[in-house]
Parts: C-alpha cells; sequence; structure tokens
C-alpha cells in the first residue's frame, strides 16, 4: 500500500491542486490528510471539497475547529482569519445543501485513529498525547522526557502534522548485558540545505526536499510528519507533503516531496478579500508574503 501524507492546507487551493496533480502522477493508493484544512488562506470552500473527494482518510486540525467553533489562544491575525473563514462557511454557496455538507464534514472529522488498513499507524493531527494542539518541533528532541511521553502513547508509527516541518523521529530501544533499558532518538529532516535550485518564477532559491527514502526499521518506533501543503514553516516556499509504503512482510518506507505551485495567486486572493463589503472580516496581508519565504 502507498499512502500519500497531506497535511495543513490551510485553505491554500493553488498549493493543494498542484500536489494532488503530483500525488496523481504517482500512483498511490489512498491520501490521508492530518488536519488543518482550513485556516489562514483565501479558499477554504474548495479545499474542503477536494479534501472530501480525494482523501480515504482526514483529521481534525486545531485550525478546523476553531473556524467551527472559537478561535481560542489564537494571535490576532490567526483569530481574524478563523472568524473570516467562518463567515465563509456560512455562507451558502453555491446552494444550501453545499453549506451543510461542508460543515457536517469538517464538524465529523475524527481527532485520532488508527489506519483502517494498517493498523500500526496512528494518525492525529498534534501529537500522540494531545491529538488536536500540541507542537512536535524538530528541535524538541533535546527534551527527552517529552519524547519518552510521546512515544508510550503508540506502538509503532505515529503520523502527524501541525508544525509545518517535515521531520522523521526515531525511537531506539536497548538492554544492555545487565538487562537495563536505554532509550535513544534521532531525527532526520525532510530537507537538505545544500540541495537549492531557482523556482520557476525566478524568484529567491528553493531549499529541495532531501532525495532519500527512510527505512523505518523493525523493532523501532517512529513520528512522521510530511510538513505543510498550504504554508511550509521549513524555509522552503514549495509544498510539502510524503509518500509512505507499505508492505507486507518489509520495513515501511518514507519518502519527502517538494511541489511548485504559483504562491503570487495566493496572495492577490488574500489581498482581495479587504474589499469584501459582506464580510466584516478580512485576512491579513502577512498570511500570503510569508508564502514566499516558506516560514
Amino acid at each position: 500500500m502507498r499512502l500519500a501524507l497531506i497535511s495543513d492546507i490551510h485553505s491554500n487551493s493553488e498549493a493543494l491542486r498542484a500536489v494532488l496533480s503530483e500525488i496523481a502522477e504517482a500512483k498511490v493508493d489512498e491520501i490521508v490528510c492530518l488536519g488543518d484544512i482550513i485556516g489562514y488562506g483565501p479558499d477554504p470552500l474548495n479545499c474542503i471539497d477536494l479534501v472530501q473527494e480525494h482523501c480515504s482518510l482526514a483529521l481534525l486540525g486545531n485550525h478546523d475547529f476553531a473556524c467551527r467553533t472559537q478561535p481560542v489562544n489564537f494571535n490576532q491575525v490567526a483569530r481574524e482569519a478563523a472568524l473570516w473563514t467562518r463567515f465563509k462557511l456560512d455562507t451558502a454557496w453555491p446552494d444550501d445543501a453545499a453549506r451543510e455538507r461542508r460543515i457536517r464534514y469538517i464538524d465529523h472529522l475524527p481527532v485520532r485513529i488508527h489506519h483502517p488498513r494498517d493498523s500500526r499507524l496512528l494518525c492525529v493531527h498534534g501529537s500522540s498525547r494531545c491529538a488536536t494542539n500540541e507542537y512536535v518541533f524538530p528541535d524538541d528532541l533535546q527534551d527527552a522526557m517529552k519524547f519518552d511521553r510521546l512515544f508510550e502513547r503508540f506502538d509503532n508509527i505515529c503520523i502527524e502534522g501541525h508544525t509545518h516541518m517535515p521531520v522523521v523521529f526515531e525511537q531506539d530501544l536497548r538492554l544492555d548485558e545487565e538487562g537495563t533499558e536505554h532509550t535513544s532518538y534521532q531525527r532526520f529532516l525532510g530537507y537538505r540545505e545544500e540541495m537549492r535550485s531557482p523556482g520557476p518564477d525566478g524568484t529567491g532559491t528553493i531549499r529541495g526536499a532531501a532525495n532519500v527514502t527512510l527505512r523505518l526499521s523493525e523493532g523501532k518506533k517512529y513520528i512522521v510528519n510530511p510538513g505543510s501543503v498550504g504554508q511550509p514553516r521549513d524555509r522552503d516556499s514549495w509544498a510539502c507533503w510524503a509518500i509512505m509504503e507499505l508492505v507486507e512482510d518489509q520495513d515501511p518506507k518514507v519518502s519527502f516531496r517538494r511541489t511548485y505551485y504559483d504562491w503570487h495567486r495566493v496572495l492577490e486572493m488574500i489581498r482581495r478579500t479587504e474589499h469584501d463589503d459582506n464580510c466584516p472580516y478580512q485576512l491579513d496581508e502577512f498570511l500570503g508574503t510569508r508564502l514566499e519565504r516558506g516560514f
């Protein structure tokens, strides 16, 4: 089974469509979305429609939840974006049936689920111990106590998003000659700084994903984060996603992918929200300009 892993789309339909096009060429069996379909970006309705159409499994992210309830503990830019998104969700476009379908879809997204075709995979948005809200950043590897608590909450592989940064964490448990257990952790980043190339639009340089397939060894545990489709934060503006290969009697494999999309169009869509007289909220231009920096 080949799974495409996507996360943190954040209402960026330009990035999502580009990624879905490359996923189609990759001939995967299923697409798993790890949450935050909406929030921040200018096209929440089409993003919901695309995820509902193409993803066999989708999770609830913290922004998905906030856009349906209240954006608690959000900064002002994120809060305004959540309220703008909620207004759009409540709009009957193109009709009441479409509105109800989208709202019902978001409202019924699970927060934690084992993949129905491979129970080794725990799928969440945030972390194994706080499925919606906890961040697990690459630099958190220095906090061994935090990782002990995270890894004790699942048995094999935890797939999660939320940080917008592609990374794999590995836990290795070993017994010494006296029977004492020793735990060690390491990480594999989904990008390499020395791999650079100009973007198709000629602006800036793009940091490419490491073109290496990671083998997830039997007897070890892993956390896998595919990065963000709609708002990467590893200083690479290209949309990020991953493919996981699960073959019977073989170790699972993970590879990261990067997809170029026209972020300028997204910025223009964000700017146009300022002129929507029917909506009391608007999206901050910062949410568009940050897409160029990938941070």
